[in-house]
């Protein structure tokens, strides 16, 4: 399936890497195939191990097998998985730093730093939810279907939990290490919280790799009872129960098997 990274480029000719000048937002080639598109235009290819400079507002394409970071000024990361839409709505440090992304279909990394003092507040607008950031990391997977997954694994604050807004108006709190499912069912959003699993952690490992701020994520099953995961349910979700949820989410991000690796020593997004 293909999909489109959306993004306005400032020059049209990419850079390597190490070209980035300081205070850009910089489209990156990792590796595969990675276009980037202006409005109106049609998209380029962004060769592997190189980068453009970018606006608000514009357009990209990741294929199979691939993956691309959106570089913040403020040191925040976005990382792009395979086949995937996102649009990089707009990003400002005037009172602080705010920045606005679109997930259209695929999956996203999102490492938002939060250093002493600093603020910080992303927002990733999907077809199903709004879900809004401070300084933590996570993950957010959508399917054309209207599924979403939300996965995080670290926050600078434990007072500034993710925020997940549905379209129907139902608002849910996640702190590290939990994990949300939504699904829309004969036009009804259904959606759930729990404790973060393995299972969920593995539905982005192969594009991501394992995240680096959660201890249980590094090849370690998290032991949570299904009588556990049955009572997260929101008493308001039209009863998605908690092994039903699991199961819809089989074919979430199932196009490869995930392998965990050893992750590194984990490095806190918050300074």
């Amino acid at each position: 399936m293909r999909r489109a990274l959306a993004l306005v480029a400032v020059a049209a000719v990419p850079f390597p890497l190490a070209g980035r000048a300081a205070g850009e937002k910089i489209l990156q080639n990792d590796h595969g195939t990675v276009q980037y598109r202006m409005p109106h235009a049609p998209p380029q290819s962004l060769a592997p191990k190189t980068g453009i400079a970018l606006h608000d507002d514009a357009e990209a394409i990741t294929g199979s097998a691939s993956l691309a970071d959106v570089l913040l000024p403020d040191s925040s990361v976005v990382e792009v998985g395979a086949d995937t839409r996102v649009r990089l709505g707009l990003f400002t440090q005037a009172e602080g730093t705010r920045a606005s992304f679109i997930v259209y279909d695929g999956a996203v990394r999102f490492t938002v730093r939060h250093p002493a003092g600093a603020k910080a507040s992303y927002m990733f607008a999907t077809p199903t939810a709004t879900i809004g950031v401070r300084g933590t990391e996570g993950d957010i997977g959508v399917r054309p279907d209207g599924s979403l997954l939300v996965n995080v694994y670290e926050l600078c604050d434990p007072s500034l939990p993710v925020v997940v807004t549905t379209k129907d108006g139902r608002r849910f709190l996640l702190a590290a290490g939990q994990s949300l499912v939504a699904q829309l069912v004969n036009g009804v959003i259904r959606a759930q919280v729990q404790r973060l699993s393995q299972q969920l952690i593995d539905r982005f490992a192969p594009d991501f790799g394992v995240p680096s701020n959660w201890d249980e994520a590094k090849g370690e099953l998290v032991a949570v009872a299904q009588s556990r995961a049955e009572e997260a349910v929101n008493g308001v979700t039209g009863g998605l129960g908690g092994s039903i949820a699991v199961q819809a989410l089989g074919g979430l991000f199932s196009r490869h098997r995930a392998t965990p690796t050893p992750s590194p020593t984990p490095a806190s997004s918050c300074t």
